[in-house]
């Protein structure tokens, strides 16, 4: 046999040997895959309107969610998230089942108000991708790995930055609106202070209308499980958020808590 041959026969030995764990597809017990909590942020949704009276965009209302659910290792989900529809923030606490499928990266979550995603698994498990596999809603985002446990020294003397944009509900008058609201997208910085305080500087263009340098001030509050929100008010008004911490505190979700507002985000430290 010629050395030629040799090489390529070993070469494609080789090769195989490297493709086929891959080439399977397959793992022993997919659903053990997932086995910690995840911070939940939706992007900026949409639910077809049914019979709600809240501000619409065309046939549909706005939404954005912000939470976490806890995978069990065997098919079980459990957590909580806030979902802000039209303006109007209602918590809700999540139970439901996962399922894995053998390549161990793809899935399903179903929970049991209904809400189905179609899921993903990136990063070695760091993150979770997904999109709605529910009929009448248009919604995706992304599920971050979060730390067992946290304290006030989470985000103490931390600091971080931020784009967002989101939809304001009926109030702000005159101004350019989508549908039922005016939209709007802002960037700014803000500090978690050792005491408990906030402090940061926000940029919004509202409608086409820049107001710059408006003063973030107020407090805040980490809980053990990694959540946590603030109390605190953006050029004087209340601006207030739920929020949750992923894995490491190198960025933290929010969701705003005040009526009206159709806002979430995500921090990155600085």
């Amino acid at each position: 046999m010629k050395p030629s041959t040799i090489c390529t026969l070993v070469a494609v030995a080789f090769l195989f040997a490297g493709l086929a764990p891959g080439a399977s597809g397959t793992c022993t017990n997919p659903n053990s895959v997932l086995n910690a909590t995840y911070g939940w942020q939706s992007g900026n949704s949409l639910i077809a309107k049914g019979n709600t009276s809240t501000p619409q965009v065309g046939d549909f209302v706005p939404l954005v969610q912000v939470g976490h659910l806890t995978f069990d290792g065997n098919g079980n989900v459990s957590g909580a998230h806030d979902t802000s529809l039209g303006g109007v923030l209602t918590p809700h606490v999540d139970s439901g089942t996962y399922n894995i499928n053998t390549d161990c990266t793809t899935g399903t979550i179903s929970l049991s108000n209904g809400f189905t995603m179609s899921i993903a698994i990136t990063g070695g498990g760091d993150e979770i991708k997904y999109v709605s596999a529910t009929t009448g809603g248009v919604n995706s985002g992304t599920l971050r790995l979060m730390d067992t446990s946290c304290s006030s020294d989470t985000l103490s003397n931390k600091s971080y930055s931020y784009a967002a944009h989101g939809l304001l509900a009926p109030g702000a008058r005159g101004l350019p609106r989508v549908g039922g609201f005016v939209p709007f997208s802002d960037a700014g910085q803000i500090s978690f202070k050792g005491d408990g305080s906030v402090s940061g500087m926000d940029n919004v263009n509202l409608g086409g209308v820049v107001i710059s340098g408006r003063a973030v001030a107020g407090s805040y509050t980490v809980n053990s499980n990694c959540t946590g929100n603030t109390t605190m008010t953006i050029g004087g008004v209340d601006q207030s958020w739920h929020f949750v911490i992923p894995q490491g505190a190198d960025q933290v979700i929010f969701i705003a808590i005040p009526s009206g507002l159709v806002w979430a985000g995500v921090l990155s430290s600085n």
